[in-house]
């Protein structure tokens, strides 16, 4: 068994989260280490985790010759191939199961992202601008969703150029299953579709959320064409930020609920895209020769290069000292009402301070996938926020 077979074993071992193997890898050095020998690190796996990974290594042939059948290549953290801007992130993932080109170091990744209820106007800029970034050398990265992220790929394809699609389910559980044509089309002309979750594993509202930290982490920006308040757009906006990425933004007309997200991006400092040349000159991308230069909508004016911006930054500009940024202060706080049995236990299990994902889903005994999409609705009613690295916390007062 190789390394990479090893921690394949590990991802795909069920109930086994991030943080245990994370400690677990840490401690041992090596995947193969972990998964020769498990209860030399129960500390790190727990008895549930030592147990389900003893019955994950029993069908080991069985499991990665499933994989091979369907051509599946494996990229583990730290190898050749894996995206080298991902790799430096908060939470890289520990493998990428990948279809197609297993080779995700391009030199120019940039992400394109968007709504699924895109207007014409979104609809036809994107395809344009993605295909003048494609042109240019630029591998295009989005999700595959409906919408946005399916015309950044088409633009990419009609340029003849590189795109990577991110799911945000197992490759065996593809979804939109609108879309599988257009992943046929990114496989022929040497694209790749790649995900985190291992077979079997469904797409719902947390594993969507989750895959957008791998679009803004393996890409050098984030363009956003449309997306409203609430797009899940901003959470990869918020990622992107996190971890240090330039943020762009093509403007729309203030009366379009789906141009709401973008203009307000380049009110806080995004740059303005019109054309693709915009992207190239922020990034300092020299265009190929054969890149088309008309710009996709009227050209604006230049805007002013924008601050870096993050939750640290923010926090600086009211006042409250860097050092503190990341400090935790267990008052006491009245439990909102109209909570459910998870959400109060959610609710009672962040009162002592912030907790990662993992934590949480030991602490109150919540199903990963359920977890996820409650988290998520807490967060939009104002009850929790999310953090780097996958933290969680009570809301501030008053917000």
């Amino acid at each position: 068994m190789t390394e990479t077979e090893a921690m394949a074993l590990l991802v795909m071992t069920q109930g086994l989260f991030y943080k245990r193997r994370e400690a677990a890898l840490s401690r041992a050095g090596s995947a193969l280490a972990v998964v020769g020998e498990p209860a030399a690190y129960g500390p790190e796996l727990g008895a549930q985790g030592v147990a389900a990974l003893r019955r994950t290594a029993e069908r080991a042939p069985e499991l990665l010759d499933a994989l091979l059948r369907e051509g599946v290549s494996l990229l583990a953290r730290g190898e050749a191939g894996y995206p080298p801007m991902l790799l430096g992130t908060h939470r890289p993932p520990h493998l990428l199961f990948c279809l197609g080109r297993a080779d995700l170091s391009d030199r120019f990744p940039f992400a394109v992202v968007g709504t699924r209820r895109a207007s014409a106007y979104g609809l036809r800029q994107t395809r344009a601008l993605a295909a003048e970034l494609a042109a240019s050398g630029v591998c295009v990265v989005s999700g595959l969703a409906l919408g946005i992220d399916a015309q950044a790929h088409r633009g990419a394809l009609d340029a003849r150029g590189r795109t990577v699609a991110v799911l945000g389910g197992a490759l065996d559980r593809f979804y939109p299953a609108e879309n599988r044509p257009l992943m046929e089309e990114i496989l022929a002309q040497g694209g790749s579709v790649v995900t985190e979750y291992p077979p079997g594993t469904p797409p719902g509202r947390y594993t969507f959320l989750e895959r957008n930290r791998i679009i803004a982490g393996m890409s050098l920006g984030v363009l956003v064409t449309e997306g409203g308040e609430r797009s899940g757009a901003q959470r990869t906006v918020r990622e992107a930020l996190d971890e240090g990425r330039e943020i762009f933004a093509l403007p729309g007309n203030v009366d379009c609920a789906t141009a709401c997200l973008p203009n307000s991006l380049i009110a806080e400092g995004a740059h303005l895209v019109a054309c693709g040349a915009d992207v190239l000159r922020a990034l300092v991308i020299e265009p190929a020769p054969q890149m088309r230069t008309e710009p996709a909508a009227q050209r604006q004016p230049e805007q002013a290069a924008p601050k870096r911006r993050g939750r640290a930054n923010d926090r600086a500009a009211e006042g409250a000292p860097a050092e503190e940024s990341g400090a935790e202060t267990a008052i006491p706080r009245a439990m909102p009402q109209g909570l459910d049995e998870g959400g109060r236990a959610v609710w009672t299990a962040l009162q002592a301070g912030e907790l990662d994902f993992d934590a949480l889903c030991e602490s109150t005994g919540i199903d990963a996938q359920e977890l996820g999409a409650l988290l998520t609705m807490m967060e939009m009613d104002g009850h929790v926020e999310s953090r780097p690295g996958l933290r969680y916390a009570l809301a501030a007062q008053g917000e």
